[in-house]
């Protein structure tokens, strides 16, 4: 890379608006200077967490959605994450990407047991005349922006909160395969979808949009275990479509959750179940103003 660069890095998941705040002023800093911006991302989180807010493919749409001219990604475990800090500016930052700045978090460190933090690379960058800006904490009612924060929103089902600090609303993908039609029976036929078990799903029953090739529908979705019907401990969405006549195809579907209804719950019997999904039903068409 011969063309100088000003820089990220992170794990970046999610995209939130904490992680976009510092891609805005890579891209600012970068535009003004004629030097290239780039994202150094790690493929996943290095510590285990409860489930990932974005996959691989949805974290580098959203990092290319931001604009930045290139994104090279770090592999989850890899070598270079464990060299001493030393070895890893001089090495990688500054030899192969030619640095001329970086922006990057207050909390921010790399290299060997995360040695190279905010004070180390300021201290190491003036040696080779590279600047460093180090952001503050981007805070949304009081709060900070993080991916772990915004995790425990969405495992408490407190999805509009996460889609504020998200930037966006919350949503996964799937693909639709057949099960035994219990929708079907009730009245009330779903789209049930396998997701990536890494990807953070949350429990309940959600006002939601579905979505395939382009096309978009109101709907409610159900994540569960179908505890009525004594079913496995796997979570299963399942999507009912308002007003959709057709079948399904499938192919790869994005579910978009809007706002969480009520939790799961089991029913004494199927009757009851229906009548509480009727409810639900009405509840979603007042959501997106559909009754008729």
């Amino acid at each position: 890379m011969n063309k100088k660069s000003v820089i990220t890095i992170g794990t970046f998941d999610g995209v939130h608006k904490g992680h976009k705040l510092l891609i805005e002023k890579t891209l600012s800093d970068a535009k003004k200077g004629g030097l290239k911006s780039v994202a150094i991302v790690l493929e996943k989180p290095v510590r285990n967490v409860s489930g990932l807010l974005s996959l691989y493919d949805e974290k580098i749409d959203e990092l290319y959605l931001c604009g930045v001219d290139e994104i090279i990604v770090i592999p989850v475990p890899s070598d270079i994450l464990s060299v001493e800090p030393d070895e890893f500016f001089d090495g990688f930052l500054v030899k192969i990407l030619n640095v001329k700045q970086i922006v990057c978090g207050q909390d921010f460190a790399f290299g060997k047991n995360r040695k190279g933090n905010t004070c180390w690379l300021k201290n190491k960058a003036k040696t080779r005349g590279v600047k460093v800006d180090v952001l503050k904490p981007l805070k949304f009612y009081s709060k900070q922006v993080s991916s772990s924060h915004i995790r425990s929103l969405i495992e408490k089902g407190d999805i509009e909160n996460a889609g504020k600090f998200l930037g966006r609303n919350y949503s996964f993908y799937g693909m639709p395969f057949k099960d035994r039609g219990i929708g079907v029976k009730l009245g009330f036929p779903t789209v049930n979808l396998k997701t990536d078990k890494s990807k953070l799903i949350p429990k309940g029953i959600f006002i939601s949009l579905i979505s395939q090739n382009g096309k978009i529908y109101p709907s409610v979705t159900s994540i569960g275990t179908r505890p009525t019907f004594k079913e496995k401990s796997v979570l299963i969405p399942e999507t009912h479509i308002l007003d959709f006549k057709g079948v399904w195809k499938k192919s790869k579907t994005k579910v978009t959750l809007l706002k969480k209804i009520r939790n799961e719950k089991k029913f004494r019997n199927i009757e009851e179940l229906k009548k509480q999904i009727s409810k639900d039903v009405i509840k979603v068409r007042k959501y997106f103003r559909l009754i008729i």
